[in-house]
């Protein structure tokens, strides 16, 4: 590595000399408060008469013994930047906009083109990144590409240079003082990766994407770069609305099972490619593929209208966790694994599962795990294949707790009292659009509210007046208190807040109110003469059972095959020690379990409530009084299973089913009664 002072025009001279600006950089973003500073600056540097100014450090890559071609590591943004500016300066003297004796060739042809290059690919020194790079040679061309910050610069520059502030000559003189410190690493000597990730390491300016990218292609020759750019990378970034690190968390939350910070995607990144030693263009052919079904998600333009329809209801609740798991559907979408009826299923079930918890209030931070894990646990039936939607549905109606999919009962009781008016937006339009167009010529619910045509309306206003503690009769304060906000007091109208405190009676005969209304949601007020406890009851049994059949609670008859080879009963003389059990069977019923010792637990504390008092005398029982014990010690981990009574846990896993083996025994089962399943 050598450092070198330099004048930034003598950086830019030399026959043939090309600079490229690689592929895993970042696109020009500079905007025009930066460039009215660098702008300020050279006109300071000749209103004060400055000899010199520095202006940064550019780090370039040698790959050749010719200094021909150089790859810029870093200094990219400020080198496009003022060979944009020097553009502008040639293109004002060649228009004639402005009459000086400054060369105009020269500024041309040593700095901004190579004359004599037959290579056309190599005429333009500067060569950015693709999108950048096309309309920085456009202005060459006497063209212009629009919206690119590219040439929005550039006639920024040429503008000001118009106005003259200083002499045309001063000004070129100006950029001659511009000084760089040039850094040039030797591909036979230096590693651009080890210097890129430490002139980088403050992670301000580059995202996680533009680090994994980095990391990708530095390594490949300039060549290769460009081909893997164009072919993989660049279309990864159009597919992903150009947001490659959510796409990239959400890929490896998928294929590693766990969720990377949002900060620590590059590190997760880059440990998966060494741990698994990839192919660098077969993990981009997948990342292509993948993100061709990020596009479908994150955009819900499927070509099935009706997936796209259920995804931009489910993008429209934010359940963004749910990608990774929609990742995995569409791999076995292309796979055959499952068909667009499968994959329309599954998504329905996923909006209910989502909106159920909601209205449960269940705490969403579980969805993470939930999402992230469900593509193993599917997997890990042996039939799955077959029966991939029923081992789905199978797999979420048996989630408990945090992650439990809410049943009828819960999910009506909670909807019956729910504050619904003062809910999230995103949830409240969802619950109203849905109910308005289930089963029902559908309307665009949430554009009417939008521009006003529909708003969201209280039947008994939120001030209760007079007359409507009439209308509500006895009870009338707790009567508005309760039902106020809730769905069953909420419709929409057509929009006019002065009458929001009419009666009951002057709203429905009003213009467009409830008697015009042709929506769902107004149909039960047509039929009714007055709003009280009882036809809010009557109301709410209406919207309850739709709300049941719009967000469905999934059925399934399905029954876990398994693998007979895995199935061990107490009475098999079988060595557990090293197994992992994943379920076990007692008493006509299965659970779910994921260590011996959960286990363990769960099968005494069965057994105490069959008989307690058995239990209880193994305290004293000979062979069985160092398991259980009336107190528990510092020395060993204990469970409690009643007053006075305490088991011991700390033993090995066989310790413990022979165990189990003795005290079946005791309470006369059979030890064929206990199935055990393991992995």
């Amino acid at each position: 590595m050598k450092a070198e002072e330099k004048r930034f025009l003598q950086f830019l001279e030399g026959s043939e000399k090309s600079f490229v600006i690689p592929v895993y950089q970042r696109n020009y973003d500079w905007k025009q408060e930066q460039c009215k500073q660098l702008f300020d600056d050279i006109v300071q540097i000749s209103k004060e008469n400055y000899r010199t100014h520095f202006m940064w450090a550019v780090v370039a890559y040698q790959e050749d013994w010719y200094w021909k071609e150089l790859l810029i590591i870093d200094g990219q943004q400020r080198l496009t930047t003022v060979s944009l500016l020097l553009l502008a300066l040639y293109k004002v003297l060649d228009d004639w906009k402005i009459e000086s004796d400054i060369i105009k060739e020269r500024i041309y042809d040593e700095f901004l083109i190579n004359k004599w290059s037959k290579d056309k690919t190599k005429k333009i020194r500067l060569k950015p990144v693709k999108d950048d790079r096309e309309a920085f040679n456009s202005i060459f061309n006497w063209e212009k590409i629009e919206n690119s910050n590219v040439t929005i610069n550039f006639d920024y520059f040429y503008n000001r240079i118009l106005e003259q502030e200083i002499k045309i000559e001063d000004f070129y003189k100006a950029i001659e003082q511009l000084i760089i410190v040039e850094i040039m690493l030797k591909k036979w000597e230096d590693d651009p990766q080890l210097i890129f990730e430490s002139l980088n390491s403050t992670g301000l300016d580059l995202t996680e994407a533009d680090k994994v990218r980095n990391f990708i292609l530095m390594k490949e020759n300039s060549e290769k770069q460009e081909y893997l750019y164009k072919n993989y990378w660049y279309k990864i970034e159009k597919n992903t609305n150009y947001d490659v690190s959510s796409f990239l968390r959400d890929y490896l939350t998928f294929i590693e099972r766990k969720i990377p910070n949002k900060n620590k995607v590059y590190i997760t990144f880059k440990n998966y490619i060494l741990k698994n030693n990839f192919d660098i263009e077969e993990l981009l052919q997948k990342l292509l593929q993948f993100s061709q079904y990020y596009k479908k998600i994150i955009n819900s333009n499927d070509e099935d209208i009706e997936i796209s329809k259920i995804l931009k209801r489910i993008n429209k609740l934010e359940t963004i966790v749910a990608y990774p798991f929609f990742l995995f559907l569409y791999g076995k979408l292309e796979n055959w694994i499952i068909d667009k009826n499968n994959l329309k299923e599954i998504l329905l079930i996923v909006e209910s599962y989502v909106f159920r918890r909601f209205i449960c209030g269940v705490p969403t931070n579980a969805l993470n795990k939930t999402f992230m894990l469900l593509w193993k646990e599917i997997e890990s039936y042996i039939d799955y294949k077959d029966n991939f939607v029923e081992v789905f549905k199978y797999i979420l109606l048996n989630k408990t707790w945090s992650q439990r999919f809410p049943k009828n009962d819960e999910f009506s009781e909670y909807l019956k009292l729910k504050d619904i008016y003062n809910t999230q937006s995103r949830n409240k339009l969802h619950l109203l659009e849905r109910l308005e167009n289930f089963d029902n010529k559908e309307s665009d619910i949430e554009r009417l509210i939008e521009d006003w045509t529909l708003t969201i309306e209280h039947i008994m206003p939120q001030t209760l007046t007079v007359d409507w503690e009439n209308e509500l009769w006895e009870n009338a304060k707790e009567i508005h208190e309760r039902y106020l906000h809730t769905l069953w007091n909420i419709t929409l109208t057509w929009y006019n807040s002065k009458y929001s405190n009419k009666s009951f009676k002057e709203k429905k005969g009003m213009e467009k109110w409830f008697n015009e209304s042709h929506l769902y949601l107004n149909s039960f007020l047509k039929e009714v003469e007055t709003w009280n406890e009882e036809n809010i009851l009557k109301r709410y049994e209406i919207l309850k059972n739709k709300a049941l059949k719009v967000w469905e609670l999934s059925t399934t008859e399905y029954k876990e095959k398994k693998d007979e080879t895995k199935l061990f009963t107490l009475s098999d003389e079988k060595d557990f020690t090293w197994e992992e059990i994943l379920e076990y069977s007692f008493e006509w019923k299965d659970y779910k379990i994921d260590n011996w010792t959960t286990f363990y637990e769960d099968i005494i504390k069965m057994l105490f409530e069959k008989d307690p008092i058995l239990m209880k005398t193994f305290i004293n029982d000979e062979s069985l009084s160092y398991k259980f014990h009336k107190e528990k010690s510092e020395r060993y981990s204990y469970e409690k299973i009643d007053e006075n009574i305490y088991l011991r846990l700390n033993y090995w896993t066989e310790w413990k089913v022979n165990i189990l083996r003795e005290i079946f025994k005791k309470y006369n089962i059979s030890l064929d009664d206990l199935v055990l399943y393991i992995k």
